[in-house]
Formats: C-alpha cells, structure tokens, sequence
C-alpha cells in the first residue's frame, strides 16, 4: 500500500490572511502622505478668460459683459498695434513671456489714450518699465464695508485658506510711488506680519490713459470672484470703472490677452532654431562651425569622377643645370659668353658691398686691376682679348686660371 506524500507547505507570509491587510495598510499610508494642494485648488492655473474653471477668468469677462463692456479676447495678436483711445487691455499674469517690444507697444497704446489692466505674477518688460513687482509677504484682503446682501451657500468644498480670509500678495514700487497713485485696496497684516504688506489693487495716470495693476492673481480668479462676503468682484467692477473713465470717450471694450496665455498661433520649433541661430551671436557661431564643417566634410569625401592628373614638369638639379649649360657653351664654342660670366662672378666676390659692380664698366675694372697690380698685366690682356674675340677652347683653362689670380691679388691688396 503506497502511503500518500503530505501536501506541501506554505510559508505563513505568503497566506492571503497575512498578504491582504499588508496591502491595505501600505495603501494607506501612501494616501496620507501623498502631498496635496491646502487650497483644494484643481485645473489649470492660468487667469484667462477662455478658462470656466475655478481658476480662470471667464467669470470676469462675462460679468464685465453683462454690465456692458464689449469683451474681445486676442488671442493671435501679441501687443497692440495703435491707440484706439476705447480699449482697456487686460493682461492677466501671461505664463508666457512679454518681449520688450511688446511690453513698448502696450505703453505706447496707453500713452495714446488706451488703459491697462495689469495682473503681476513673474517679472516682465512692462513690469520693469513701470517698476512694479509683487511683494514677498503676503497681506490679508480687507472685509468690505457695504456690498449688499449676500446669500450663503452650504456645500463640503474645503476653503481656499485656512483661516477663511483672503490671502494676496501686495504692490511693491521699484523706483517710487507715482505722485496720482489710487489705491482700490489696502492689504493689512496678518497675525504674523510685521511690515505692512502693500495694496492689493493700485491705479495711476499714464500719458492720456490709465494703469492698473493688481499685485496677485487670486484677486480675479473665479473662485474668488464669486464668493460674496470676500468682496473681491466689487473690487474688480471698481478697476474696470477706474479704466473706463479718464479718458475724452469712455473706454467701452475690454480686450484680454490670450495670446500670452498659450493661445492662438505661437511660434514652432523651426521659427525658434531659425532665429537663434541667425539673430543670436552662439546661434551665428554654431552655424558657421556647422558650415566649416561641412565644407570640409566635402572636400575630404570621395568624389564621383576621378581627378585629372596634373602633369609634372620636370627640373634640372641646380648641379645638373650647371654642368648643362656649360656642354651647352661647349658646343657652340661661346668662350665670350663665358667669360662675361665669369668675370661678373669674380667682381661680385671682390666688389660685392660697394656696388661698383653694378655701375662700373668691365674695362674700367680691368684698368684698375692693371694699375693696382702691374704683374696681372698678361692676365689682363688675356681676359680683354677674350671678352673682344673668340678664344680656342684649349685656352678656357688659361682663361680661368688668369681670372683666378686677378681674384687673389685683388682680394689680398683690396681693390
């Protein structure tokens, strides 16, 4: 009778008993320390009038709407292009950047008699022109004193602050107040605050036209607009009427720029490389190297045909063409030519430094050499006579030794 194997053991571990709480408990942990926003703020965050959600501005421009503003949104258009004297431009703290020349024709269309409804958030060319920057303590939004009846609602979603109350960053002037500055708003201070936080809301008189800037975002959002006892939407209507008024023409159209909230058409990656690298100095570097590089890649590569080859010219060693000429002079029996060339030869040794070489005569040197040392007087008459007339070859040798001595003797007395 074969006895059955015991089944096989299972470490305790691995039990669904033990597995399944572990599980549960890890899930639980990671659920409690997962970090989340203190706000319950969810969506995207830019402030623009295209946006519903609780963080954009759609409740801004259509509550400017309803009380009669004609609301455009620009959304291919990055600055505008002349004043029109009736548009109040609402640039709501753009998450894409303001070039200069963009931020010199917003000024320009103020200057003109435009307004300019300014919403701070990172530095930019037209902050920095108008020296403005946001504070780095932040200030609690005053209650508001009368805004009428406001009904409350009841509902689980968290608050937008702790403690209930608004919490703005303020105005900070880089380069001094401006002497008309009107103040909408006074941030006062927290619990913790020691300095005064600056005001939330500030307008002045620009040129023909009218700033406003607002020091944070949270002023103009949707979620904060339309909490009533906060009273930030009365704030609001309060800036656009500033904006509206000043001006010889009410300014009735309220255009946002969306076009530095990501919408319309942007430059692509072919627009940003192309002008980086034809309007920046590294661009314009980088592109010369690639340039260089090229040019060399091609002389370097393997050409499609074959090369002609250049046909060499062959040239006598300088020992060679001495010995050619001279069978050269040989043949032709050229003893004159000879001797001409030899003697320049021995006066350039003997003369060379003073330039009498050159402008004296043969037969003057002669003379001289026959005057300083009578003994070369054959010699003399030798080397004259071949100069004059042909000469045998068997007196070459003669020729030579004779213009040898007169070397000699005129290098040892220095003619």
């Amino acid at each position: 009778m074969t006895i059955p194997d015991a089944p096989p053991t299972r470490d305790w571990w691995t039990r669904p008993i033990i597995v399944l709480p572990a599980i549960g408990i890890v899930a639980l942990i990671v659920a409690l320390l997962t970090p989340q926003s203190a706000s319950g703020r969810m969506g995207d965050s830019r402030l623009s009038s295209h946006l519903a959600g609780a963080l954009g501005a759609r409740l801004l421009s259509e509550t400017a709407h309803r009380l009669g503003w004609r609301v455009i949104q620009r959304d291919s258009q990055p600055a505008p292009l002349v004043a029109d004297g009736h548009i109040i431009h609402a640039v709501l703290a753009p998450p894409a950047p303001i070039t200069r020349s963009e931020a010199h024709g917003y000024l320009e269309a103020v200057r003109g008699g435009d307004a300019l409804l300014l919403v701070l958030d990172q530095r930019t060319p037209l902050s920095d022109s108008l020296g403005v920057s946001q504070l780095a303590r932040d200030g609690i939004l005053p209650p508001p004193r009368a805004v009428g009846t406001c009904v409350r609602h009841s509902g689980l979603a968290p608050p937008l602050w702790v403690d209930g109350r608004v919490h703005l960053l303020g105005v900070r002037w880089l380069r001094g107040e401006p002497a008309n500055l009107t103040v909408f708003s006074a941030l006062q201070r927290d619990d913790r605050g020691t300095a005064h936080p600056g005001d939330a809301a500030v307008g002045f008189a620009y040129g023909r036209g009218r700033i406003v800037v607002v020091g944070d975002p949270d002023l103009l959002r949707t979620d904060v607009l339309r909490h009533c006892p906060w009273g930030a939407a009365v704030i609001a209507i309060r800036l656009l009427e500033y904006l509206r008024a000043g001006g010889p023409e009410p300014r009735s159209t309220l255009a946002f720029d969306e076009y530095h909230q990501g919408f319309g058409a942007h430059p692509g990656i072919p627009d940003v490389a192309s002008a980086f690298l034809f309007e920046h100095p590294i661009g314009r570097t980088i592109l010369v190297a690639v340039f260089a590089a090229l040019v060399w890649l091609a002389a370097a590569a393997v050409r499609p045909f074959v090369p002609a080859a250049s046909e060499g010219v062959e040239r006598r060693d300088p020992l060679e063409h001495v010995d050619a000429l001279a069978h050269a002079y040989e043949q032709v029996h050229a003893s004159r030519t000879v001797t001409v060339r030899l003697l320049r030869g021995m006066r350039w040794r003997v003369e060379r430094g003073t330039g009498a070489w050159r402008s004296r005569p043969d037969d003057a040197f002669l003379d001289a050499a026959a005057t300083r040392a009578p003994a070369l007087a054959s010699d003399v008459s030798l080397v004259r006579r071949a100069l004059r007339d042909s000469i045998p070859d068997r007196e070459l040798p003669e020729l030579g030794a004779a213009l040898r001595r007169i070397e000699h003797t005129l290098t040892m007395t220095a003619v």
